[in-house]
């Protein structure tokens, strides 16, 4: 396929799998103890967000900033095996829940430090929320005991602790997710694209034009093709998931179409299954708890 019809096939899974797979514009009713699916289910819609977002910046040859979308669609990636490879406590879960109020902790640390370095003035009840957030930690079960105090557990899940859970996260996290980080944070080697010549004898770090429109075909095809496998992989190991846990979540009508979008994915070569599934066999998983 070339680049107008890999893009036009992305576009058909994803409508494929928004519809019948997410159920869009459908109302969805969480129980208690699915709490988690709730949170993977939304995670894969943003994931579709993100793939069609890559889709139209590739469209208009922006290779270099669709990459750090691809990092993106590797965040959520990662994120969604690693809630769905929990323990029978939740604690991946409950982890990830209480992310917002370590981050906010953080934030207030970052304050403090900027008023003790004479940057700002304290804000009112600054320490007061320092204390409450920790405190909230505390309470949740995120603490840690030093030399007989017990201490708050401020520290954020972070993309290396979660690809280090697994040999695929960790490939994914070395392939993909460290590479694209110059484009992410704009590493200075990854600005040469938009520099020209137009002097013959002077390298473009003297002289130069400036071209936005220029992108690197090479990394083209290569955000475009790991973008659709990525999607591909996550929605495969997502539905084999709720397959095996949850089968009654999958509506009865749908559930022989995505087996066959499943094996599509597969032989298409946009992801391959580890083993040779039947379509009988892929409908039969989820049976047995």
């Amino acid at each position: 396929m070339n680049k107008d019809e890999k893009i036009e096939y992305a576009r058909h899974i994803i409508d494929e799998i928004t519809s019948r797979f997410l159920k869009k514009d459908n109302p969805y009713l969480i129980q208690e103890g699915y709490e988690y699916i709730r949170e993977v289910i939304t995670l894969y819609a943003k994931q579709s967000n993100l793939l069609e977002s890559t889709l139209v910046l590739l469209e208009n040859n922006h290779a270099e900033e669709a990459y750090i979308l691809l990092r993106s669609m590797l965040n959520n990636s990662m994120i969604i095996e690693y809630l769905c490879n929990d323990n029978e406590n939740k604690d991946r879960y409950k982890d990830y829940m209480i992310q917002p109020v370590k981050s906010q902790l953080s934030f207030f640390y970052d304050i403090r430090k900027a008023v003790q370095e004479g940057w700002m003035n304290s804000p009112p009840r600054l320490n007061e929320g320092i204390r409450e957030h920790e405190q909230n930690l505390i309470d949740k079960g995120f603490k840690n005991e030093r030399r007989g105090r017990t201490y708050a557990d401020t520290r954020l899940l972070s993309i290396r602790q979660m690809a280090l859970t697994n040999e695929l996260s960790f490939a994914n996290y070395m392939t993909f997710y460290r590479d694209g980080s110059k484009y992410e944070h704009s590493d200075f080697s990854s600005l040469d694209i938009y520099r020209q010549p137009f002097i013959t004898d002077l390298p473009t770090t003297m002289a130069f034009v400036l071209d936005l429109s220029r992108t690197n075909v090479e990394l083209d095809t290569k955000v475009l093709n790991t973008a659709i496998t990525m999607y591909s992989f996550t929605f495969t190991s997502l539905f084999r998931h709720i397959l095996n846990t949850y089968k009654h979540l999958i509506p009865v009508e749908e559930l022989p179409t995505l087996v066959k979008l499943v094996q599509f994915l597969s032989d298409n070569d946009v992801y391959f299954l580890n083993n040779s599934t039947t379509e009988e066999e892929l409908t039969n998983e989820g049976t047995e708890k």
